[in-house]
Order: structure tokens, then C-alpha cells, then sequence
């Protein structure tokens, strides 16, 4: 049974066929640019510094651009422009958090998110960003083991769903149909699809991450964000980002509603989170235009 251009074709009944279908397509994805390339093997250095990082981001206009775009942007408010990738390293972001945005900026660059009609790529960057936000404002208040570091904190929330992307990219078609049905409410993301394609953005983005040989960390929440109670070597990094994906769609909802339930998995006190949600969603607005930027440019 052949797949159609823009998705699975007439979907096959054995799920087992779909997921090997899934893999068999993930090597079909775009190439990483030369530039892509070169940063992933530079940031295995520990002692990679702002000028070597800003002297490879200078080489692709595309990727200096959004770089500087999330440097000039309203919610660092930086006073004076910033026109260079070492000044927005230097000055604004840091070198570890330009190290995690252009990894991420990277790794989603072979995917056309605009494929897929229903996808909204702002709406995904303004979750993720949110999400990496609060994950990494908390960290340092977890008071259990393994705590993870905030950079861990904030790379894993940049991360933890894209395998979203690389499914509205090869399935668009059938990814449309998903999250209309997902807006409807007539399921979990993962689940509806489950239901179409025999495999979720969870299995298909820790594919992705062990091909990139992402920190087994960051493995684990992509794989493990939407499953059940977390367990495992890295269960505390997990079950934050399991808890700020939460906090994130009661802020996008509207509703004000923070789930406190099994904080204790944490050992960070309700007061803490309210205090950290309400000033996360009071800049909202900043994040949602930052998102632009890292959607399209």
C-alpha cells in the first residue's frame, strides 16, 4: 500500500506497519544545512565560546536573523538594537540560552510546518517557549532528586514536542484532520494520532532525538512528557516539564486554573508555582510575539 504525497494514504488497519512506515519516513526528512551541521558538532565543546558560536550563526542569514530577531524582542527588552549574533549572545541571551534557542532553532529548520493547514507554528513556539519559561524559573526551586540543571530545564521544554513537527511536515493531510479534531475536543493529541497514524509525536520525536544524540535527558521528556507517572533516572525533569506543559494550557485556555496535584514529586510548595505562573502569564503577550519570531523569521 503506497502513501499518498501528503499523507498516509488509505491508512493501514495494522498499526505495527504504520509506526515502521513512520520511521521509514523520517529518513526522508530535509537535510540539516552545512552551517546546522557545523553548530551541532561545535556545541559538544565545553569550552565553546561567545565568539566561535557567533562566527557560525553569522554563516546562515536565515539563522543570524531569527538569533537577533529573539534578542531585539519585547520580552528581553534589551534598550539599544542589536545588530550582531556576539552582541546578542553577549549582551542579551547568554551563551547558554543562545546555545538552547539556535539548537532549537536547528533541529526544527528541515521542517515545513506550513503544510499542514489546521498547525499553527506560532502557537507551537509560544507553548514550547512558555513551557522551557516556567521549567526553568523552577528548577532551582525543586527540592528532590535528581534535580536538573536550568539549562536541562529549559532545553527539554524548547524540545518536548517536536515530534509535532516532524509529523505536520510528512503527514500534513492526516495531521490536519488530527487537530481539528484535537480543537473540537474529541481527544488527546496523542491519541487521535495514535488513531490515524499508529504512532505519536512522543515515539516519533525521541526517534529524532537519538538520531541527533540529544542528552538522554531531554530523550526522556520528549518521549515520556504525555505518558504516565514519570519513573526512571531523569523522573524529575519529566515530571516538571509534565507540570509546566499543564500550567501552560490552563494559561492558554484562559482559565486561571493551575493544577497543584502531585506537586510533592517536586517538592516545590503551591505558593511558589502560583507566584511563578501569574508572572509567567503577565508576559504572555511578549511571548506569543517572541514566538513569531521563531516561527517564521
Amino acid at each position: 500500500m503506497t502513501p499518498s504525497p501528503d499523507g498516509c494514504g488509505p491508512c493501514d488497519a495494522d498499526p505495527s506497519r504504520r509506526t515502521r512506515l513512520e520511521v521509514q519516513k523520517l529518513s526522508e526528512l530535509p537535510p540539516m544545512s552545512a552551517v546546522a551541521r557545523q553548530f551541532l558538532e561545535a556545541i559538544e565543546d565545553p569550552d565553546l565560546e561567545v565568539r566561535q558560536m557567533a562566527t557560525i550563526v553569522a554563516q546562515d542569514p536565515a539563522l543570524l536573523g531569527r538569533l537577533v530577531g529573539v534578542a531585539n524582542s519585547a520580552y528581553f527588552g534589551f534598550p539599544e538594537p542589536i545588530v550582531t549574533a556576539e552582541d546578542a549572545i553577549f549582551k542579551v541571551l547568554g551563551l547558554n540560552m543562545a546555545k538552547n534557542l539556535t539548537l532549537s532553532i536547528v533541529l526544527s529548520g528541515p521542517f515545513d510546518a506550513e503544510r499542514c493547514r489546521a498547525f499553527r507554528p506560532d502557537t507551537y513556539w509560544a507553548n514550547a517557549m512558555t513551557v522551557a519559561i516556567l521549567a526553568q524559573r523552577l528548577a532551582p526551586m525543586i527540592t528532590v532528586n535528581p534535580r536538573p540543571s536550568t539549562g536541562d530545564a529549559y532545553l527539554a521544554g524548547l524540545l518536548h514536542s517536536i515530534g509535532v513537527l516532524a509529523l505536520v511536515h510528512l503527514f500534513p493531510g492526516p495531521m490536519t484532520e488530527v487537530w481539528r479534531a484535537h480543537a473540537a475536543g474529541a481527544g488527546r493529541l496523542v491519541q487521535l494520532e495514535r488513531e490515524k497514524l499508529g504512532t505519536d509525536h512522543c515515539d516519533v520525536g525521541g526517534w529524532l532525538a537519538r538520531k541527533w544524540r540529544l542528552p538522554a535527558q531531554v530523550v526522556a521528556v520528549i518521549e515520556r512528557h504525555m505518558g504516565d507517572a514519570p519513573g526512571g533516572e531523569h523522573r524529575t525533569l519529566v515530571s516538571l516539564i509534565r507540570h509546566c506543559l499543564s500550567w501552560t494550557q490552563a494559561l492558554e485556555a484562559g482559565t486561571g486554573e493551575v493544577s497543584m496535584l502531585d506537586l510533592a514529586e517536586l517538592g516545590i510548595d503551591a505558593a511558589t508555582v502560583l507566584r511563578v505562573t501569574a508572572q509567567v502569564s503577565q508576559r504572555r503577550e511578549a511571548i506569543r510575539r517572541l514566538s513569531q519570531t521563531l516561527a517564521y523569521g
